[in-house]
């Protein structure tokens, strides 16, 4: 990643700085996160690639924990992780939505040399995305929620490409 394209992702991500009502959930095996930005403005951050939660003292959930079923759901034949509910990371989304959606601000925003995202929340939670392929595949995004700007799409080989709404 070149610098010029590092500063170019790290000013458009700071936009989330200070952003609140915090939601998390998935479509598929796309997770997606919407908050609200301190402009008032509603902004989305899609990650098809490996993140993960932690607090201070241990790893909250992350990416593979969609495909682990619920406790209920363990051993039984038919598990299907794309069923809406039955693995781990749909309870930890609606377990995050009911208990911190509304308690947490984004605090700080890092992005490392290979377009890695790191998120600090209040309450010492943070999410860190990892660009996780070498390819043109896209790994996360950014973007104002139904607005016209274009978005900000990582891949394996940084920033290629930036598109417009698709009616997201």
């Amino acid at each position: 990643m070149t610098l010029s394209e590092k500063n170019r992702i790290t000013e458009c991500v700071r936009r989330m700085k200070g952003a609140k009502n915090i939601r998390i959930g998935r479509a598929a095996d796309l997770i997606w996160i919407a908050m609200k930005g301190t402009d008032g403005k509603d902004y989305a951050l899609h990650m098809q690639t490996f993140f993960r939660f932690c607090n201070n003292e241990e790893v909250l959930i992350t990416d593979t924990d969609k495909y682990q079923p619920i406790p209920q759901m363990a051993g039984d034949e038919g598990f299907d992780w794309d069923e809406k509910g039955n693995n781990l990371l749909d309870k930890w989304c609606d377990w995050f939505n009911e208990n911190l959606s509304d308690h947490l601000t984004v605090e700080a925003i890092e992005i490392n040399d290979f377009g890695d995202l790191k998120i600090c929340f209040s309450k010492n939670i943070t999410l860190t995305v990892l660009v996780d392929t070498t390819s043109d595949d896209e790994c996360w995004r950014f973007f104002v929620w139904r607005g016209k700007e274009q978005h900000l799409v990582i891949t394996g080989r940084g920033l290629q490409r930036q598109e417009e709404d698709a009616d997201e």
